[in-house]
C-alpha cells in the first residue's frame, strides 16, 4: 500500500507517524522490485520532511501531515515507475560535493570518481594546470577538479546545451565558476579548434561507451530516462575513445596526460588505441568492483 492511501498500519488514534510511512514506503518499493527499497524510501522521505537521514531515526513518532503524505506518495510512485532517484531528488553527491541532476543530463557515477582521483594523484595542488574536460555532462569532473586543484583552469565542452547549462549551475553551486569555461563542441567534428592549440597539461573524458547491441539490455532507469547520447556511441563502444584520443594528442602539450573512463572489458582495446596514436606510459586503474575503469597515457 502507498502510504497515506488507506488506513492500514496507522499508529494510535489513527494518526500516521513518520515511522509508519517509512515502513509502508519501503514495502511498496520492495513489492515493485526496486533494488534498495529501504534506502530509497529514506531518501525520499528526507526530501519531503526536509531532514537528514540520521534525523529520521530520532523522529519516528513525529506525526506526518496529509500534505506531506501526499508528496511522499507522489515521489514513491515516480520511483516505482523506475525514474532514477537522483532525478527525483534533484541532486546527488560526487567527490563529497553536491551536484544538481536535472532530467536529461547524465547522472554522475561513483566509478567516475576514479577518473578524478587519477588526475588528482598526478597534478600537484599548487600547480597552475590547464585541463580540458571533453563531454562534461553535469560538470562533475570539471567542477571537482577545479574545487580540489585551486590553481587549475578548465575548459569544459559538450555537444549538449542542456548539459552545459547544468554544468554551469553546478560550477556556481560549488564556487568554481570563475575557473571553468564552458563551450559547445562536437568532438567528432573535423573542424579545428584554434583556442586549443596552445596545449593542455591534462585532458579528461568519460565518453559514451555502451555499444549499440548493449543498449536494449540496460535497466529502465537508464534506458528510459538518461540521455542516450551521453551513454551509447551507436557503434562498438569505442568510437568516441578513438575520436578523443586523436584530438587530445594534438591538444596536449609534450608530457601531457590523457585520462579516459572505459567500460567493462574495454581497457585493453582502449590502451591499444592510445598506443597506436603514439601515447606512452599507458596504464589502467581498477574501480572498487575490480573492473579496469580508467586508462591513461602521456603524449
Amino acid at each position: 500500500m502507498i502510504p497515506g492511501s488507506g488506513h492500514a498500519n496507522r499508529g494510535p488514534g489513527g494518526v500516521w507517524h513518520l515511522g509508519d510511512i517509512l515502513r509502508e514506503g519501503t514495502l511498496y518499493l520492495a513489492a515493485r522490485k526496486i533494488e534498495n527499497p529501504r534506502l530509497d524510501a529514506e531518501r525520499l522521505l528526507c526530501k519531503v520532511m526536509r531532514k537528514r537521514r540520521i534525523d529520521l531515526y530520532l523522529c519516528f513518532d513525529q506525526p506526518v501531515a496529509q500534505a506531506e503524505r501526499a508528496e511522499f506518495r507522489n515521489l514513491l510512485t515516480r520511483r516505482a515507475a523506475r525514474e532514477p532517484l537522483q532525478y527525483i531528488l534533484g541532486e546527488t553527491e560526487f567527490m563529497s560535493l553536491t551536484f544538481r541532476t536535472p532530467p536529461g543530463v547524465l547522472i554522475p557515477r561513483p566509478e567516475t570518481e576514479i577518473l578524478v582521483e587519477t588526475v588528482l594523484s598526478q597534478v600537484p595542488v599548487r600547480q597552475e594546470a590547464s585541463i580540458l574536460d571533453i563531454g562534461t555532462g553535469s560538470g562533475c569532473i570539471a567542477v571537482s577538479l577545479a574545487f580540489y586543484l585551486p590553481r587549475c583552469t578548465i575548459e569544459a565542452v559538450d555537444i549538449s546545451r542542456q548539459a552545459l547549462d547544468a554544468a554551469g549551475e553546478n560550477a556556481v553551486l560549488n564556487g568554481v565558476q570563475n575557473r571553468i569555461r564552458l563551450r559547445a563542441l562536437d568532438i567528432r567534428s573535423q573542424e579545428s579548434v584554434p583556442e586549443f592549440e596552445a596545449g593542455f597539461h591534462c585532458i579528461v573524458s568519460n565518453p559514451p561507451y555502451i555499444t549499440l547491441s548493449e543498449w536494449e539490455t540496460l535497466p529502465p532507469e537508464i534506458k528510459n530516462h538518461e540521455p542516450r547520447i551521453a551513454l551509447c556511441d551507436e557503434s562498438d563502444g569505442l568510437a568516441l575513445h578513438r575520436a578523443v584520443a586523436g584530438k587530445a594528442y594534438d591538444w596536449l602539450q609534450a608530457g601531457g596526460m590523457l585520462v579516459l573512463e572505459v567500460g567493462s572489458g574495454q581497457a585493453g582495446p582502449v590502451s591499444e588505441i592510445l598506443h597506436q596514436r603514439g601515447y606512452r606510459c599507458i596504464a589502467s586503474r581498477m574501480d572498487l568492483a575490480g573492473v579496469e575503469r580508467i586508462v591513461h597515457g602521456l603524449r
